[in-house]
């Protein structure tokens, strides 16, 4: 019988291949996920952003997807072969070629953001698809993590097969998990279940040591990039991007010539190269957060502080030496947390503003 060996293969490595699976798709559901939280950032600021596709799509994408459809094909046919469940795997072989047509279709419109503007109406289109296409992929990797751990392998009955296949007891403990209830007894069946858990845990440490490995990795994902990967800079320390590095020298705070009793002038003390030649800072793409609001540099407040230095005119960068340049934002005195970005860079400059008479 053709597929009586790679159905036996198939059968004891059933939880490894899902859980491969399961990798794959949450490769393509981070990528889903920055190409939604592009669009989400290019309608909050009103397309004031850098635009670069090629942050967004990569072939990994495209080898992730052909990846889960070769495996959901060989799976469904030996499905089939054995009238086991298999529907899914025509679903998830849907999926993939859809998305794969997604990331497609939003990175051709992202290309075209790279040199002129598009309506709002498409752009709120745009990342609706791309709402679709991660909540889809999100949706549809659960089932696969459920039996990459092994939760539903019941349904499959595969101890029969394993039978059929003259595959040995070790065989049958790595795939087939038992457990009769017994009502009238919960302290025996608790005594039971724990050690079955034991002597399942020994006959498979490698498998279950890569399960909490996956986990333990997908819980420090989001601590790692927000405090190693994407931690805010102090200041003195670069921000760079692909057009320049930006240093934040100093900043000072002060009320020099205010306009009301409620506002004050934040100077920041800036040193930038520039990376490409005729490059220059978008000063609308340069944003001052705080607790409360968002404020963008204004030149006319520049005489207030020729003291202090050259305001930024949207001078061509230096790709050789550092330039230095103060940003002026006039903010509300009751802000607090002052913190500098660019707005397609996830790391902000924290700053700290000295009085200033």
């Amino acid at each position: 019988m053709i597929l009586r060996r790679p159905y036996a293969f198939f059968i004891k490595h059933f939880r490894l291949i899902h859980l491969i699976m399961f990798g794959l798709f949450l490769n393509n559901i981070i990528k889903a996920n920055n190409i939604l939280d592009f669009f989400k950032d290019y309608i909050s600021y009103n397309g004031n952003i850098e635009v670069v596709s090629t942050n967004y799509i990569n072939y990994y994408i495209f080898i992730s997807a052909i990846l889960i459809i070769v495996a959901s094909i060989i799976i469904y046919y030996l499905m089939k072969y054995k009238n086991k469940p298999k529907i899914f795997y025509i679903y998830t072989i849907i999926l993939s070629i859809i998305s794969s047509i997604i990331f497609i279709y939003l990175y051709r419109n992202i290309k075209v953001l790279e040199t002129i503007p598009v309506s709002g109406r498409e752009i709120r289109l745009f990342r609706d698809i791309a709402r679709i296409n991660f909540w889809s992929l999100t949706i549809f990797s659960l089932p696969v993590l459920v039996r990459g751990l092994g939760f539903d392998i019941k349904k499959f009955n595969f101890s029969r097969d394993l039978k059929e296949l003259n595959l040995s007891e070790e065989d049958k403990e790595e795939v087939e998990l038992t457990s009769q209830i017994d009502a009238n007894s919960l302290k025996r069946v608790g005594r039971r279940t724990f050690r079955e858990l034991k002597y399942y845990y020994q006959d498979n440490t490698l498998i279950i040591n890569i399960i909490f490995a996956i986990i333990g990795i997908i819980l420090l994902i989001y601590p790692f990039n927000k405090y190693v990967i994407n931690r805010d800079l102090k200041e003195g320390q670069i921000l760079s991007t692909d057009n320049f590095n930006l240093r934040v020298n100093s900043s000072f705070i002060s009320n020099r010539n205010r306009i009301s009793p409620n506002n004050s002038y934040i100077i920041v003390k800036i040193s930038v190269l520039g990376k490409i030649n005729k490059s220059s800072l978008d000063m609308n793409k340069i944003t001052l957060i705080t607790n409360n609001n968002k404020y963008i540099p204004s030149e006319k407040y520049y005489n207030y502080f020729s003291d202090i230095g050259v305001g930024y005119h949207k001078e061509i960068l230096d790709t050789k030496n550092y330039h230095d340049y103060i940003l002026i934002f006039n903010v509300d005195n009751s802000e607090k947390n002052y913190h500098l970005k660019y707005l397609n860079s996830k790391k902000l400059i924290r700053i700290n503003p000295n009085n200033l008479e």
